[in-house]
């Protein structure tokens, strides 16, 4: 968890130095303290909650992350996509690519973030030995997750894929 803690404020402080990258037109400050505003899309848990471990280090120094909160996958990008945020934390590569290629976006990662783990769940179901033949699974409905997924059903032999997918 510190490894992540330090790259993604590695990520934010790069963030912040390509924000004051722009704006050739403001006057120099030489070196007086300024205040920066970083406004940052995530999900709830865990990507907000990763966030707001890192927002009183950057205040310290001088930065105010605003941490904006969505419940789903599509409307960070659009937010960003839309310059009403300057960065979202949520999603992994794969995501991003297919998002991205299918709406015509002009958005890019400015660097890797975990990927969250993934597991089976049942409140009724004990044990996967307990699946009966033929029962229905959910399994999420974007293609990067959606594989993973897949993936993780077969490795617990709930269902073989075809060789090569």
């Amino acid at each position: 968890m510190k490894k992540l803690l330090v790259a993604l404020l590695a990520l934010v402080s790069l963030a912040v130095v390509a924000a004051g990258c722009g704006g050739g037109d403001k006057k120099a400050d030489n070196g007086a303290d300024k205040k920066v505003t970083l406004k940052i899309g995530a999900t709830a848990v865990p990507h907000a909650e990763i966030l707001n471990q890192i927002k009183g280090t950057l205040a310290k120094e001088g930065v105010d992350l605003q941490i904006i909160e969505f419940s789903d996958y599509v409307k960070p990008n659009l937010a960003l996509n839309d310059k009403e945020l300057d960065a979202n934390f949520f999603q992994h590569e794969p995501y991003l690519d297919t998002f991205v290629s299918e709406r015509k976006m002009n958005l890019v990662s400015a660097g890797k973030v975990h990927i969250e783990p993934m597991g089976i769940y049942s409140k009724k179901i004990k044990s996967l030995n307990d699946i009966p033949e033929g029962a229905k699974i959910a399994i999420p409905n974007d293609p990067s997750n959606g594989g993973r997924a897949l993936a993780l059903l077969q490795s617990a032999k709930l269902l073989k894929l075809k060789d090569g997918v």
